[in-house]
């Protein structure tokens, strides 16, 4: 597969493939766990995962979902100066509440999706800090109505769906699920969550060096298995797209008659080069991000998978230029 420009370029096999759909299933799964899925020894997991991790390929990220405390998330159009389109998109990236962050192929637009964590982060952000950044030109922002496809652990997995129910249950032993519990995040949280952000594979004792103060292991683990049940904390895989063979990511904007939404919707969120689909408010009606291998897919999938559908009044494809921050992680480049 073709490398990426990370700092380490890499090659994936099979092998690559399978450890990265096992991650999807249960990212939080061991080694040992998974080894025993894929009929390999532990170290050949563990070194493959590392070796992946290292390059940027795939990465297990921790991140908060503000919806549990009724907050909105966004998808914020920026326009701006083609020379400034990077340092506005590596600012954005390097906030908390944002998620995700590309470079449009024009470079003149930034896109990113914003999950704030409270009301005034929000307004800061929406309100008062884009609106006075010179080099923006103009903002759309569009509030995320229903998600059809998003994490990568949920809905899409990467490769042939080669595991039995049996095996995934493997996997999955242990999982914790959300049961709606309330919690409230506190301030004692922050630097237990930035470790998950930063690595979601980070053991209960790593997480406990690094929350620090009077946390106990057992404090740790209690307060992470609350926060999954909450739904405030979740895990994702962050794919190197370019790593599997996607050369191309895009981004298309439907607009969509509202009885068409729900069919068009789920269609397009069970398509395989989907990464994410949702119904959105705004000018375009559904938000879509996908990758292919090359040009000529992305032109298939918007003329035969999107064309056929019904309802779809138009179609804006923007291919994207640069990804600088995937599943809550920045990017190295």
């Amino acid at each position: 597969m073709r490398p990426t420009d990370s700092a380490e370029t890499i090659t994936t096999d099979a092998l690559d493939f399978k450890i990265t759909h096992c991650l999807q299933v249960a990212p939080r799964a061991s080694f040992a766990t998974i080894a025993t899925v894929l009929g390999v020894s532990e170290q050949t997991v563990a070194r493959r995962y590392r070796r992946l991790r290292s390059a940027g390929a795939v990465r297990v990220i921790g991140f908060v979902d503000s919806s549990p405390f009724g907050r909105q998330n966004w998808v914020l159009r920026l326009f701006c100066r083609p020379d400034a389109a990077v340092t506005l998109g590596t600012a954005l990236a390097r906030r908390d509440d944002v998620q995700w962050v590309a470079v449009m192929g024009g470079g003149t637009e930034v896109i990113c999706v914003l999950r704030p964590r409270t009301l005034d982060a929000q307004d800061q952000l929406l309100l008062r800090q884009l609106p006075r950044t010179v080099q923006i030109t103009g903002i759309e922002a569009a509030s995320v109505l229903h998600v059809f496809r998003g994490a990568t652990t949920r809905d899409w997995r990467i490769g042939a769906d080669f595991l039995s129910p049996q095996e995934e249950a493997l996997l999955s032993a242990g999982s914790i699920t959300r049961t709606g519990r309330v919690v409230e995040l506190t301030a004692q949280d922050d630097s237990l969550l930035r470790a998950l952000m930063s690595d979601g594979r980070a053991s209960y004792a790593e997480l406990r060096t690094a929350a620090g103060g009077d946390w106990t292991e057992a404090r740790v683990r209690r307060r992470v298995t609350e926060l999954r049940e909450a739904g405030v904390l979740s895990f994702d895989v962050d794919i190197d797209d370019e790593c599997f063979g996607f050369g191309l990511s895009a981004q298309v904007l439907l607009i969509v008659s509202p009885s068409h939404l729900q069919a068009v919707g789920e269609s397009l969120g069970s398509h395989p080069a989907v990464r994410f689909c949702g119904a959105t408010s705004g000018s375009a009606s559904i938000t879509v991000s996908a990758s292919f291998a090359d040009s000529e897919s992305l032109y298939r999938f918007v003329s035969e998978d999107i064309g056929r559908l019904e309802g779809v009044a138009q179609a804006q494809v923007s291919p994207i230029a640069r990804i600088l921050k995937r599943a809550g992680a920045t990017v190295q480049r």
